[in-house]
Parts: C-alpha cells; sequence; structure tokens
C-alpha cells in the first residue's frame, strides 16, 4: 500500500463519527502522563500501526527535558507513572472518539480502561487539569522558571 492510500485510511478512521467504533488497541507504551503509544495494526497498514494518542480532555505536567521546572518535572514523572499503573492493571483497554491532533502522526482520543475515563482518573487524583485543546497554563510558579 501507499504510503498516501495509507495516510488516506487512517483519515477515514479517525474522521469516523464519534460514535463509529471503539478500538481494542493494546498500549505498547506510555509516553508520559496524557499520551501513550498504541498498536494498531488490527485496523490500520503497517506503516500507521505505531500511534501516538493524547488523551481527550486532560493536561499533565511535563517530565524529563520539556519541564519548566523541578516541581512539573517531578509531577510529570508522578502522572506518568500513574498511567503506566492504570494501563497495566486494566483487563479492557479501549481507544474511543478519535480525531486528528495538532501534530502529524498522532490523535487525540479517549482512553476508557476498564470502563472508566484515565483522563477523568488523572484529573481525580489530582495528576492532571482539564483541558480543551486551547493554551494551557503553566505548572511552575514565575519563581521556579526563574530558577530554571
Amino acid at each position: 500500500m501507499t504510503r498516501l492510500a495509507a495516510l488516506a485510511l487512517l483519515f477515514m478512521v479517525v474522521s469516523m463519527p464519534a460514535s463509529a467504533a471503539d478500538y481494542a488497541w493494546p498500549v505498547v507504551r506510555v509516553v508520559d502522563g496524557d499520551t501513550v503509544a498504541v498498536d494498531a495494526s488490527a485496523d490500520l497498514p503497517p506503516e500507521l500501526a505505531d500511534l501516538r494518542v493524547r488523551l481527550r480532555g486532560v493536561d499533565t505536567p511535563e517530565k524529563g527535558g520539556r519541564a519548566k521546572c523541578p516541581d512539573e518535572r517531578a509531577a510529570g514523572q508522578a502522572a506518568t507513572a500513574f498511567t503506566e499503573k492504570a494501563v497495566a492493571g486494566a483487563s479492557m483497554i479501549v481507544v474511543r472518539n478519535l480525531e486528528w491532533g495538532k501534530w502529524g502522526g498522532r490523535v487525540v482520543a479517549d482512553l476508557v480502561l476498564d470502563g472508566h475515563s484515565l483522563s477523568e482518573s488523572l484529573i481525580a487524583a489530582g495528576h492532571g487539569r482539564a483541558y480543551d485543546g486551547g493554551k494551557r497554563g503553566s505548572w511552575c510558579t514565575q519563581a521556579q522558571t526563574r530558577e530554571q
């Protein structure tokens, strides 16, 4: 299959109405608190099967070099650990309501673990905050950002 045809197929998959399908794509890696990598090979061609899914409705702190201060880095690591534990403990993982994200090669979707929204769980546990796709606020105080 040509790359263009594969991209067209992916576009069709993520352009379907929200109620069109649930996908049982296994999570192969937790990227950070609000992003996971899934194996979509059951529904997509091999060149598109390694797909990153950004969780809809939640923003978690950054980790590593993307963090703007030490507190954000630590909170980002905690959010990532929470997501890893939640995914590892889930007996059923569903990817639902797919749509294209802002960044190429990534979709925004709901990740439902054993019937519960991972986004809502992150927020309830204090590891994330509600996010609607707009500008994100800082996880650092101004003093912490200056110290960095």
